[in-house]
């Protein structure tokens, strides 16, 4: 690979880096790597996770992992497996840990599920504003089609007995993400949310 297709890549590659929810990711990452069983791996599926990113298809998980491969086969990175196998099944939003009554996680896996969800328990106002930022991603959508697509997501995890699957997580954000849900979820019902579009 040439030196100037070398650099675009890089620039490429490190323009995710700097997405809101990339860098709270990562700031979760220096919080509880010690739990982690492969620090290494984890770190490039954070990277990587959603880096293809498309909100009108379902696949994303699946291509993000392609696009992982293909960097795999450009450099002399060896867990592309793992990685792949990471972005893929974090992209469900959930494991059967957070299906089960009192079940906690310890794998990978459900540490980069929890990372992704952190945003869940964030204060009141992060969180308004974390979702009229998913709004601006759904431009396609009527205001009345995106509030029944997000109450659908957000009936799912009020459901479920654990939103997070690893204790650390659960013990810092369920309860403020419950709260935060249920006020969501009577928001988007009411017809009160007014999304800047």
């Amino acid at each position: 690979m040439s030196e100037a297709a070398l650099a675009q890549r890089w620039n490429d590659l490190t323009t995710f880096v700097t997405e809101e929810v990339r860098q709270k990711m990562f700031n979760e990452f220096d919080k509880h790597k010690d739990c982690l069983k492969d620090r290494y791996a984890f770190a490039f599926a954070i990277f990587f996770k959603n880096i293809v990113y498309d909100t009108r298809k379902s696949n994303n998980p699946e291509q993000s992992a392609a696009l992982l491969r293909q960097f795999s086969q450009e450099t002399t990175f060896d867990q592309e497996n793992r990685v792949a196998e990471l972005i893929i099944e974090s992209g469900k939003g959930s494991s059967d840990v957070n299906l089960q009554e009192g079940a906690t996680g310890e794998d990978d896996l459900h540490y980069l599920i929890d990372f992704d969800l952190a945003f869940l328990g964030d204060s009141p106002d992060a969180f308004v504003a974390h979702e009229m930022a998913m709004r601006s991603e759904h431009p396609y959508l009527s205001d009345m089609e995106y509030a029944m697509k997000r109450l659908k997501t957000f009936r799912f995890f009020i459901q479920i007995p654990n939103i997070y699957a690893t204790k650390e997580l659960r013990d810092k954000y369920e309860a403020k993400a419950r709260v935060n849900i249920a006020s969501e979820i009577e928001t988007l019902q009411r017809g009160t949310r007014a999304y800047d579009t």
